[in-house]
């Protein structure tokens, strides 16, 4: 979907700069961008704000991103990845985790332990995007990001040990989250995260796994009692696509353009500002008397990733049954890391 905006006059101008051999008048192409967040959030000040304006700045003014945030373009963050494709949006941000099959290569990032932190998943995923390009064959994509490491936040049992997870109920990010509660003896259920402050409110769930800035930016503060950090957990991944006929409709001097501050460059934004969330979120725990912060020892944690080595055979086993070169992936990220 591609939306012209031309100005009033506009064709006549055009017709009359012809007639007096002057150069026309160039109409501007005006993207749509679709997320599913507050304009507070973190993507939304902090990358996609940016972001447009250098588009804006790099393809002097031919390309413009204007941003429709919290599910104005359609509501359901499960939902953006197909409103990409449909063209519903020209670009969208999420989770591929909510989508899982869609990105079976994308999700062996999530797997835990592999990356010391969300900058070296992102290089190591740009590194060695080939792998996992057959995951977006429907789309142009922007960017491929990843947050801090996820934390276990419960209303009112206190986690210290794998041992108390037994019986809990936890809202896991992506199939593969809910494989890893599950070993560490958890009843994993998924359910996008604009839903979770009810769900922790009324009982539904006992708590959440997810990255420490997403208990900031849905205020998840407010209905948790106790995080506990230092878990062995995987990162999550993002990602800004965008619809295919969009971009084949840009001149290749402006997809050029749009390239060089996209990427790579674009994922590492992302990277950063979530990581500065989650030092805002720390910050926030550390001000908040209502909320205990659980670090696990190292010799607990170690008990935790060692629980996991079926869920490592799992993910490989069934991707590669499908199909998907699952090991080769692990074993770059490995080498990467």
């Amino acid at each position: 979907m591609e939306n012209v905006v031309v100005r009033k006059g506009l064709l006549s101008g055009v017709a009359v700069a012809c007639a007096l051999g002057a150069a026309p008048v160039v109409a501007q192409t005006e993207l749509s961008l679709g997320h599913f967040m507050p304009p507070r959030h973190t993507m939304h000040g902090g990358v996609f704000e940016p972001w447009a304006q250098q588009v804006e700045e790099i393809t002097d003014g031919e390309v413009t991103v204007r941003i429709f945030p919290a599910g104005e373009l359609g509501a359901g963050p499960a939902q953006q990845y197909n409103r990409a494709v449909d063209g519903i949006a020209d670009i969208t941000f999420g989770l591929q985790g909510y989508t899982s099959s869609t990105f079976p290569r994308t999700l062996m990032t999530e797997l835990p332990g592999l990356f010391d932190d969300a900058f070296d998943a992102t290089d190591a995923v740009w590194d060695n995007y080939d792998l996992i390009a057959p995951d977006y064959e429907r789309v142009h994509v922007y960017g491929v990001w990843f947050n801090s490491p996820a934390v276990i936040a419960t209303t009112e049992t206190p986690v210290t040990s794998l041992e108390d997870l037994d019986g809990l109920t936890i809202r896991a990010p992506s199939a593969l989250g809910a494989q890893v509660l599950e070993a560490w003896g958890a009843s994993a259920v998924t359910m996008p995260v604009s839903e979770l402050y009810n769900a922790l409110q009324t009982g539904v769930i006992d708590g959440v796994m997810i990255g420490p800035d997403g208990i900031r930016s849905f205020r998840l503060n407010e209905v948790v009692s106790h995080v506990t950090t230092g878990l062995p957990t995987g990162l999550t991944s993002f990602f800004l696509v965008g619809n295919r006929n969009t971009w084949d409709g840009l001149s290749p001097e402006q997809q050029a353009e749009i390239e060089e501050i996209s990427g790579r460059a674009l994922s590492m934004a992302g990277t950063q500002a979530y990581d500065g969330a989650r030092e805002a979120a720390y910050a926030l725990f550390a001000e908040d008397d209502s909320t205990d912060v659980i670090e696990l020892s190292a010799e607990e944690s170690a008990r935790w990733l060692e629980a996991l080595a079926p869920v490592y055979e799992q993910a490989v086993a069934e991707r590669e049954a499908d199909g998907v070169n699952a090991q080769e992936i692990l074993d770059a990220y490995r080498e990467a890391s």
